[in-house]
């Protein structure tokens, strides 16, 4: 029996215009009447996700930025934090220009306009930055922003994985306590990394909402589509896995439901919860 539902949001819960279809709205709402915990677990940072939590009408403890932080907004309660070093972030954005890679510095998870660049950008993912313009800060060198302070939320690398995967090798040798690589999302020849500091990890933080709510992994329906789902997809009792998904993110589904853009959180809801 079902007891907690944990969605993703993009690619899952949200359509590609961004908004959550009605059907999703109703199902959710209908299985909390029932008594159904529901939270939600993003890389989005609290400002980006938040009126989609309002939407829902959640005052839960909701997973963001990959489960580096853990967050109550309606009690503005702050659960868990886990911070990125800046002298770590320094060396990675060092290296990650001697090999040429994109970066993104998120100086901090409550504040609205977060996201920091000194390089333009046009590749797979210039979307994200263009969904998020609103959060966006271009300025000469990232650095000055932030080699004041003791830590921040994060670094994305984005490009090509394999250089990717060089440059966090290099930079984070002798920090691999200190930090934790989440590999995101993939679109065609890029592919989407984050760095955050320790522990962070939506699997990781799961732990703290299991002993919210009071109920067990085996009594847990997760719902996501990408390859920073699949931690959560491992552990849970029911692993739903939304059909756009990556075919390496369905191997750890235990249901496939339809797709985001066919409402695909509301159909799984209404077939193997409100009917479980």
């Amino acid at each position: 029996m079902v007891k907690l539902v944990i969605t993703d949001l993009d690619g899952t819960l949200l359509n590609d215009d961004k908004h959550i279809p009605s059907e999703n709205i109703i199902a959710l709402k209908e299985a909390m009447e029932k008594g159904v915990h529901v939270s939600v677990a993003t890389g989005r940072n609290f400002h980006s996700a938040k009126s989609y939590i309002q939407e829902l009408g959640l005052d839960v403890p909701v997973i963001f930025q990959n489960g580096a932080f853990i967050y109550q907004w309606m009690e503005d309660k702050v659960i868990y934090k886990s911070v990125l070093d800046c002298k770590i972030a320094e060396r990675i954005i060092r290296i990650a220009r001697e090999n040429k890679l994109f970066y993104i510095v998120y100086i901090d998870f409550l504040e609205e306009k977060d996201m920091y660049i000194d390089t333009d950008y046009n590749g797979e993912f210039s979307k994200y930055l263009e969904q998020n313009t609103w959060r966006l800060n271009k300025v000469d060198d990232v650095t000055k922003y932030f080699l004041n302070r003791e830590y921040i939320a994060e670094i994305a690398l984005v490009g090509d994985e394999i250089i990717i995967q060089k440059v966090i090798e290099k930079s984070l040798k002798g920090y691999e306590k200190d930090t934790s690589v989440v590999k995101n999302n993939k679109i065609n020849s890029e592919t989407f990394y984050e760095v955050f500091g320790p522990n962070s990890s939506k699997e990781l933080s799961f732990d703290y909402l299991l002993k919210h709510f009071k109920v067990k992994p085996e009594e847990t329906m997760y719902l996501g589509d990408s390859f920073n789902d699949i931690g959560m997809l491992k552990i849970v009792g029911y692993p739903v896995v939304m059909e756009n998904a990556h075919d390496e993110v369905k191997k750890y589904a235990k249901y496939i439901t339809k797709s985001n853009n066919e409402a695909g959180v509301g159909y799984a809801i209404r077939k193997w919860v409100l009917k479980g």
